[in-house]
């Protein structure tokens, strides 16, 4: 048997709280910024975590650069510390990223309860003004999203 393990968080243990790196690259020509929460790298898979989340905002009047401008960059930081508490509320969800690349931000969750994440979306759109939300849910028990994104 190989000695070493790869650590995987306890539900007590979650959500991990960074640290978070910030890259910026290239995607068809176009700027992508990714924050990530590099805590989970080395976790592996999270176990009971199957389910990758995307909530995206389309950004309502980018810059020429696709990215948007303060004034609505600070508008998205507000939406954020709306939708992480919602999801992560009990531990059903763990924000692992948050990509911003022309005219939208996507933020990565993992989660183990798709159909409360559904229910939690409904009642976020319902109190987010001034951007439109979307939101994906796919299965992905091997984390491979966080894994291409870090």
């Amino acid at each position: 048997m190989w000695p070493f393990k790869r650590k995987v968080p306890t539900l007590d243990q979650l959500p991990i709280d960074g640290p978070w790196e910030i890259r910026q690259g290239e995607r068809d020509g176009n700027v992508v910024i990714v924050r990530s929460n590099a805590g989970y790298r080395g976790c592996g898979s999270l176990r009971e975590y199957a389910h990758q989340v995307g909530i995206a905002v389309p950004l309502r009047s980018p810059e020429p650069t696709g990215l948007p401008s303060a004034e609505e960059a600070a508008e998205l930081m507000g939406i954020e510390d709306t939708i992480c508490p919602a999801l992560e509320e009990r531990g059903e969800s763990v924000l692992v990223a948050i990509i911003t690349t022309t005219g939208m931000r996507e933020f990565v969750f993992y989660t183990r309860a798709p159909g409360a994440v559904r229910q939690r979306f409904e009642r976020l759109r319902d109190s987010i003004h001034g951007h439109e939300i979307q939101l994906m849910i796919r299965p992905d028990k091997d984390c491979a999203v966080y894994a291409q994104l870090t």
